[in-house]
C-alpha cells in the first residue's frame, strides 16, 4: 500500500488509497436442514487518483504490482471529471466497541449451534413451517492512506443472523422474516430472535377483507423504511445539489411533526456501519439532519460538500443503504447508522388507539413512487387488520400509498417507545400515521 501512494506521489496531483482485507464465515439452514458453509476471504485496494485536475479510479486484488495500479487510475483520469476535490488529512479520533476477538474467533460449530437452535425453537412453536437461516461471521481490516499525510486503520467485526419463514397453505403463502445484527454472539439470542417472527405468524392464521381508504396505518419497525425511504433520499446532499429534493432551501424550518427527529451516527457502535472513519478516511460524526421536526443539516461526501461549499459529514461510503459494501465500488454519500427518535407509546398503545386500519410490516417493491417528491407506492408483504384497536387478521393483495413529506408533518399519530434495529443499519420505532391511501383488490 505505501508503494502505491509513493509511485502515485510521482505521477499525480493527489492520490488516495482503500485497502480492505474481509473474512466472512457464512452459514445457511434450508428447510431441510444445513446447506451451506463456506469460509472467505477477500482483499483489494482501491485508488483514486487527481490528475491535471481530473478523477481517476482504479481497484486490484494484486497488490503486487503497484505499477499497474497506479497506471490504471491515471489512464481513466484522463476521461474522469473535472474536480478540485482535496483528500483530508484529519487526525482519527477512534472508538471502542466496533471490534471483539471473541466475534473474530467464532467457529463454524458456533455458528451452526446457533442456527440449530432458532430452527427448533420455531418448530416447537408451530411445524406447518419451513425455515431458512443465514449466519454469517465478518471481520473487516480497513485501512485508508493519501498523499495529504492521512494513515489510520481499524478492525469491525460483527456477526448476523437472516431468518425467514414461511407457511404454505392452499391458495396461500405467508413469509415473514428478520435481519439481526450484532458485535458479539451473545447480544444474539434465540428468544429475542424468534419471538417476533413467531408473534407474526399467529397473528397471519387467519386471512380477512381487507379495507379500502385514506386510512391510519401504524408501520412496525420492519415496515416503517416504505416511510422514510423518500427522506433518506430527500436528506442527500446530492439530491439537493441536483434540485430534487423538496428540503433544498429549508435549512432551520419545521419540516415534520415537532415529535419528528433524524440522527445519522456512523460512531454508534450498535449499528452496522459504526467506524472511526468513512470510506473517504474523513473521521466520522454524529450528524443531526432533523431536530424536533427542524430541519438542520443534509449528509454530505467529500465530492457533494465540495460542490456545496461546506464540510463532509463523513458519509462517503462505498455501499449502499441495505446491500453490502465492496472496496470496488467508488465511494458515494450514504447514510451510516440513521435513529429516529422515539415518543411515548409503545406498539400495542399505538395498535389499540386505531379504530380501523392497518398495521404493516413489510412492503415490496421497496423504494417505489416519485421518491424524490416524498410520494411511495408499496403493495404489503405483511399487513394486519385493526378494528377497534384488536388485530383482526392478516390482509392480502393491499397496496399503499402516500405522501412522506405530508404524513409526518400534518398526520402523525404517534411514535413507539422502543426502537429496533432493521437491517443493522436502520434504529427505528414504530410509527403511526394517518391518511395513508390503501386499496385492496
Amino acid at each position: 500500500m505505501n508503494a502505491i501512494i509513493e509511485m502515485a506521489r510521482k505521477n499525480v496531483d493527489q492520490a488516495e488509497v482503500y485497502h480492505l482485507q474481509r473474512e466472512l464465515l457464512p452459514v445457511e439452514f434450508d428447510a431441510e436442514g444445513l446447506s451451506v458453509i463456506k469460509a472467505k476471504h477477500i482483499e483489494g485496494v482501491a485508488l483514486r487518483a487527481i490528475c491535471k485536475g481530473r478523477l481517476g479510479y482504479s481497484t486490484s486484488t494484486d497488490l503486487t504490482h503497484p505499477a499497474a495500479i497506479v497506471d490504471a487510475a491515471v489512464a481513466t483520469a484522463a476521461y474522469g471529471d473535472e474536480t478540485d476535490l482535496r483528500f483530508p488529512g484529519h487526525a482519527i479520533d477512534p472508538i471502542d466497541g466496533i471490534h471483539h476477538p471473541e466475534t473474530a474467533a467464532l467457529s463454524a460449530e458456533q455458528l451452526v449451534s446457533l442456527g440449530e437452535a432458532i430452527q427448533e425453537c420455531i418448530l416447537a412453536d408451530t411445524s406447518d413451517v419451513e425455515i431458512g437461516v443465514s449466519l454469517q461471521k465478518t471481520v473487516d481490516h480497513v485501512r485508508m492512506a493519501n498523499t495529504d499525510g492521512l494513515d489510520a486503520e481499524e478492525t469491525r467485526s460483527s456477526v448476523s443472523v437472516s431468518l425467514e419463514v414461511t407457511r404454505a397453505k392452499s391458495g396461500d403463502i405467508f413469509t415473514v422474516g428478520d435481519v439481526y445484527k450484532a458485535r458479539e454472539i451473545g447480544d444474539l439470542a434465540v428468544a429475542d430472535i424468534t419471538r417476533r417472527v413467531l408473534h407474526l405468524l399467529r397473528l397471519g392464521v387467519d386471512t380477512v377483507s381487507a379495507p379500502s381508504g385514506s386510512l391510519p396505518v401504524v408501520f412496525t419497525p420492519t415496515g416503517t423504511l416504505a416511510l422514510l425511504w423518500p427522506l433518506i433520499i430527500g436528506l442527500s446532499g446530492k439530491s439537493v445539489l441536483l434540485g430534487l429534493s423538496p428540503l433544498g432551501g429549508k435549512i432551520g424550518e419545521a419540516v415534520f411533526d415537532s415529535r419528528f427527529g433524524l440522527i445519522d451516527d456512523s460512531r454508534l457502535v450498535t449499528g452496522a456501519a459504526a467506524g472511526s472513519f468513512d470510506d473517504e478516511g474523513v473521521p466520522t460524526e454524529r450528524t443531526t439532519l432533523v431536530e424536533s421536526g427542524t430541519l438542520k443539516r443534509f449528509y454530505y461526501d467529500l465530492r457533494t460538500a465540495k460542490q456545496a461549499g461546506v464540510d463532509s459529514t463523513g458519509n462517503g461510503y462505498k455501499s449502499g443503504l441495505i446491500g453490502g459494501s465492496s472496496f470496488r465500488s467508488a465511494p458515494n454519500a450514504t447514510l451510516s447508522n440513521l435513529v429516529i427518535s422515539t415518543g411515548d407509546a409503545t406498539e400495542g398503545d399505538l395498535i389499540r388507539g386505531i379504530k380501523n386500519g392497518l398495521l404493516v410490516d413489510g412492503v415490496m417493491g421497496l423504494g417505489q413512487g416519485n421518491l424524490h417528491a416524498g410520494d411511495f407506492s408499496n403493495n404489503v408483504s405483511a399487513a394486519f387488520l385493526i378494528e377497534d384497536g384488536r388485530i383482526m387478521g392478516r390482509v392480502k393483495n393491499v397496496m399503499l400509498a402516500g405522501n412522506s413529506y405530508d404524513l409526518l408533518l400534518h398526520h402523525l399519530i404517534g411514535l413507539g417507545d422502543r426502537a429496533n434495529w432493521v437491517y443493522g443499519r436502520f434504529s427505528c420505532p414504530a410509527i403511526a400515521v394517518d391518511n395513508v391511501n390503501v386499496a385492496a383488490k
